[in-house]
């Protein structure tokens, strides 16, 4: 299985484009270097770049590095073997988990924010409104998770059915055990945001919130 943070679409468009990348590589010229078809390399480090920009956290080393090998080698000449090799880094890094998808990270940011506006109303004994907003940040991190993925969702999915889709065995982000625990998170809730009567103890929510953010951490892969 795949580590947990990994996008099998964007592995698998790491490795067309190295393949596309070591063939422009066998018919660079390494005595003149010319680009024997601009609208092939051109085509290939465009892409190379759009897909780099999608590993960061906040300087993305990766865009940085590839831009300017395929810009300079010599003087200003093109350099396609380092910025081959930029690439084939890339997805060393991302397959161990040390590379992280733009867009999660600032889910990272967001949804861990709203975690700790949770925390603190949980602190103020405002239990009921820190089940709501805890489950609020669970529910948006697993969507972000899930068309990360990617997995199609219709967009009016609740808590429950996701969790299903998160723990089938085509995908395992989600344990049998670990969406069971989750379950009963969001019917917590679910009964704390719709007017339910809500008899959940202090040590209930507390646990609940503890649940997400473990949760988050794992499919988002940050520390809040």
């Amino acid at each position: 299985m795949l580590p947990a943070m990994t996008n099998p679409s964007i592995l698998k468009r790491m490795d067309e484009l190295i393949l596309e990348g070591q063939l422009l590589w066998q018919s660079f010229d390494k005595e003149k270097p010319i680009i024997q078809d601009p609208v092939r390399f051109t085509k290939w480090s465009t892409s190379c770049l759009n897909l780099l920009d999608k590993l960061s956290i906040t300087t993305n080393r990766f865009v940085i590095e590839f831009e300017a090998w395929a810009k300079r080698g010599r003087g200003f000449e093109i350099n396609i073997g380092a910025s081959l090799g930029v690439l084939m880094a890339a997805k060393a890094e991302y397959e161990q988990g040390f590379a992280i998808e733009y867009h999660l990270s600032v889910a990272s940011a967001v949804f861990g924010g709203l975690l700790h506006q949770a925390e603190y109303l949980f602190e103020k004994d405002y239990i009921r409104a820190a089940a709501v907003l805890g489950g609020a940040a669970l529910e948006e991190a697993l969507k972000t998770r899930a068309y990360a993925i990617p997995i199609e969702l219709s967009g009016k999915e609740t808590l429950t059915p996701l969790l299903h889709k998160l723990k089938d065995k085509t995908v395992g982000l989600l344990t049998e055990f670990e969406a069971t625990n989750l379950e009963a998170v969001t019917k917590m809730r679910n009964d704390a945001a719709h007017g339910k009567s809500f008899e959940y103890t202090r040590e209930q929510v507390e646990s609940a919130l503890k649940t997400i953010r473990q949760t988050l951490e794992k499919v988002l892969g940050q520390h809040y």
